[in-house]
């Protein structure tokens, strides 16, 4: 007999047996390497499973049987994410109530491609000449006012916070779009009629979801819901005129008009997020004329509100990832690849940015393979740890090829689109598009942290780095101040002179 790995399985059911072999033969469809798979019924002591895998062409072991394995271990089984590996203690008053007064007066860390860190008291003044010879990209969406006060049935006024706008347009008719929010009671049941009082509009509950979790200093549960805005008006003109800007619940405050322009961007453009992409916050017109036209790009990724939810599950797998939407004019994406093709350094804005880039690489991988879900470039659609079975099919695909896969056919004006519920965690992802991040420093607990925990690798602590920054008097959270990290090995521009 040839030569195979080999693993076996114990599961205290049939079904949970036969669900696991369907989860396994649909990676193997996405690897293109099936394993084989034989299951043994003990009746009261549960089921059996031996999984074999080998190459049977090469009559050996190959790289792809060993990638295989490891990528089922990664998804079903091995050693657990432990969220509590990527916490740390942050202090009430490291978290930064309002932003930094002049915008651009942050403070930035420094972490460098050798894990050395450095500190700047001024974001404004220092960022311009350590991007110098690179190329920034942006996340360019705008900021809607999603939070409003309704009165409900019983009289009393509660929250009514626009969770996810997904790929709804915000300038279409209110009335006739259903839109995913959060209403802060307990006692919500479809088909109530809640009402705003400033304009008296009706807005009904079409359906509830479930609970909306969140801790009891970010005010407590609420109830997850779709609601029809009966409305005249457009949803962004609603908004603008009754909603408030919906700063983070953590923040304890009430939105100051202040707000309304500094929980933006200076180059945001197209409205449709409920919560800021917030590593742009730093940037002022001056940096943005120092960097150059020619050395930046954007794309657009709605943030929903479910980017800040906390991981709940002791294994971080098995936190479920809110899925984005995606809007991507090829013209950018272009002069991304052209700046990669030319060998100019890639900094990414945001760990929005950083998913939508990631996400755009392994969509395109799924278009050079020809699987489901990728023919369509105006509905592409990424799950939460589809990456995994798709870099063991091909790891030879670059991301010039991956990116240039979605936009070859396609001219400069249009729009590539779609959602990604791509989930990046520590010692096992693989960045394929991204070399350097501008983020803020994040909440304990949550999928950031997981992301830049997996983007500086085993070389840093993110936790450490966090803990002195803290003693150091760094702001935190989504008015604070900046980090800059650069992936293990890879040196900025300004570095290398």
């Amino acid at each position: 007999a040839p030569a195979a790995l080999r693993k076996s399985f114990h599961f205290d059911t049939y079904t949970e047996a036969l669900r696991f072999m369907q989860k396994v033969d649909e990676m193997s469809t996405v690897m293109d390497h099936h394993a084989n798979m034989s299951i043994v019924h003990k009746c009261v002591k549960g089921v059996d499973l031996e999984l074999e895998l080998f190459s049977f062409e090469a009559k050996e072991l190959t790289e792809k049987d060993h990638a295989a394995a490891n990528a089922i271990d990664l998804v079903h089984s091995g050693n657990p994410i432990k969220i509590s590996d990527f916490s740390y203690d942050l202090r009430q008053d490291s978290i930064a109530l309002f932003p930094a007064e002049p915008r651009g007066s942050s403070k930035l860390l420094r972490v460098d491609s050798r894990g050395k860190v450095h500190y700047f008291d001024h974001f404004g003044n220092s960022i311009p000449s350590i991007l110098s010879g690179c190329h920034v990209v942006f996340n360019n969406s705008r900021v809607l006012d999603a939070r409003l006060s309704v009165e409900v049935g019983n009289g009393d006024m509660v929250e009514l916070m626009l969770l996810d706008l997904g790929n709804i347009d915000p300038s279409l008719p209110s009335r006739d779009h259903t839109i995913q929010a959060m209403i802060r009671s307990d006692s919500v049941s479809k088909g109530d009629m809640c009402v705003e009082p400033v304009s008296g509009t009706m807005v009904e509950v079409v359906d509830v979801r479930g609970i909306w979790e969140e801790e009891e200093e970010s005010g407590g549960n609420g109830c997850d819901c779709l609601v029809r805005i009966h409305s005249q008006e457009d949803i962004g003109t609603f908004l603008s005129s009754n909603g408030s800007v919906p700063i983070p619940p953590y923040l304890h405050r009430e939105a100051v008009p202040s707000d309304k322009e500094r929980y933006n961007n200076v180059y945001a453009k197209d409205g449709g997020s409920v919560a800021a992409p917030t590593a742009g916050l730093h940037f002022t017109d001056d940096v943005m004329s120092d960097l150059g036209e020619n050395n930046t790009s954007s794309l657009t990724l709605h943030v929903g509100a479910g980017t800040f939810m906390p991981v709940l599950s002791v294994d971080a797998r098995d936190h479920k990832m809110h899925a984005e939407h995606f809007f991507v004019n090829v013209g950018e994406l272009r002069s991304i690849v052209e700046a990669m093709e030319q060998g100019k350094s890639l900094v990414v804005v945001g760990t929005t940015s950083t998913r939508t880039l990631e996400s755009l690489f392994w969509l395109g991988v799924k278009r050079l393979r020809g699987l489901p879900n990728s023919s369509n470039v105006k509905e592409l659609e990424l799950g939460q740890f589809e990456w995994i079975p798709l870099s063991v099919a091909d790891p030879s695909i670059t991301p010039v090829s991956a990116l240039n896969a979605l936009i070859d056919d396609l001219s400069d004006d249009e729009i590539i689109s779609g959602q990604t519920s791509l989930m990046i965690t520590p010692n096992s992802y693989k960045f394929k598009v991204i070399e350097h991040i501008i983020t803020n420093f994040h909440a304990p607990d949550s999928t950031l942290m997981l992301l830049v925990s997996a983007f500086l690798g085993k070389q840093s602590s993110v936790t450490k780095i966090y803990e002195d920054a803290q003693r150091r008097g760094y702001r935190f959270l989504s008015y604070g101040d900046a980090c800059l990290f650069s992936r293990p090995g890879i040196e900025l521009p300004a570095e290398k002179r």
